[in-house]
């Protein structure tokens, strides 16, 4: 899910401050395309969550195996 933005708005604005139509619509496009398409979302966050807790879950199963082979191995 991405994140909307209102760029006619935010040109408006720029407008309303005195930028010019070009200037206020470009400003707008760019914050658009690079300042927006950076941010986090909830579900971008979810994802990592999702894949860290995998990770860590992995990692918990191999060392409790060499573990457990290295406890029959001494034994």
């Amino acid at each position: 899910m991405g994140i909307a933005f209102d760029t006619l708005g935010f040109s408006e604005r720029l407008q309303t401050a005195g930028a010019s139509t070009q200037l206020a619509d470009e400003h707008a496009r760019l914050a658009r395309d690079m300042i927006i398409a950076d941010l986090v979302t909830k579900e971008d966050l979810r994802v990592a969550m999702a894949h860290q807790t995998i990770q860590f879950g992995a990692i918990i199963a191999i060392t409790a195996g060499l573990l457990f082979a290295a406890i029959s191995f001494i034994v």
